[in-house]
């Protein structure tokens, strides 16, 4: 089936279309079988297994949450409703009892690995999306990073000082700019330098100052403390 369709199917799903909805759904079938496969390691059957019922419930919330005008992937989105879901079925059912002790240690091992990977593809979606609205992209504030070490020190201070100011991050996200006259005057930095590093200031800035991004905020911290040092 050709991409448009999927799209024309989602973009009526949304809007409430049950017809396409189904028809969506059962275009997604073996993806939903694979994924949750993936999540379970180990072979899954319609109708037999309940963790293809959760799968599919969680397919079916991923179409209500999906947004195309942000630009995202619904392939990735799909990904990550499914996984969260069995994995938040899974503590519930307490399914890791069931495993043999003697392989306990490492199914659980690997099964957290899981969790921290499916919590940062979710971050890094929500961050691509929070930088989008700043009109900036991971290749741009990738090309952004000063090359010289005392360049990046200052910038990542300048991060860190606008990111702890409610004021100053209140004028960045309605003016979707630097509050260069107050962030000049508090980190003691010419308007030139701001400007240089703007994209790079702002993408750190709004990592750090974020609350739901824990996993890409310890390595914005971790970077900034490098400053520190």
């Amino acid at each position: 089936m050709a991409q448009d369709h999927v799209t024309a199917w989602l973009d009526l799903a949304f809007s409430g279309d049950s017809q396409a909805r189904d028809k969506l759904i059962e275009y997604y079938r073996p993806f939903i079988l694979k994924e949750a496969q993936r999540v379970c390691r180990r072979p899954l059957q319609w109708g037999h297994d309940d963790e293809l019922s959760i799968a599919l419930i969680a397919f079916d919330e991923a179409i209500d949450a999906y947004e195309k005008s942000k630009g995202g992937s619904f392939n990735l989105l799909c990904r990550l409703v499914i996984k969260r879901r069995l994995i938040d079925y899974f503590r519930q059912v307490d399914k890791l009892n069931d495993i043999p002790d003697t392989d306990q240690l490492t199914s659980k091992a690997i099964f957290n690995e899981d969790w921290e990977r499916s919590e940062r593809e979710r971050e890094i979606e929500k961050y691509s999306q929070l930088l989008n609205d700043f009109n900036l992209s991971f290749e741009q504030v990738a090309k952004a990073q000063p090359k010289h070490h005392q360049t990046r020190e200052t910038l990542r201070r300048v991060a860190k000082i606008l990111a702890g100011d409610k004021v100053m991050m209140g004028y960045l996200y309605s003016k979707k700019n630097l509050p260069k006259g107050q962030l000049c005057e508090l980190a003691g930095v010419t308007p030139r330098i701001l400007d240089r590093g703007r994209t790079y200031v702002i993408a750190l800035a709004l990592l750090i100052s974020r609350n739901d991004l824990p996993h890409l905020q310890s390595y914005a911290q971790e970077l900034a403390k490098e400053g520190d040092s």
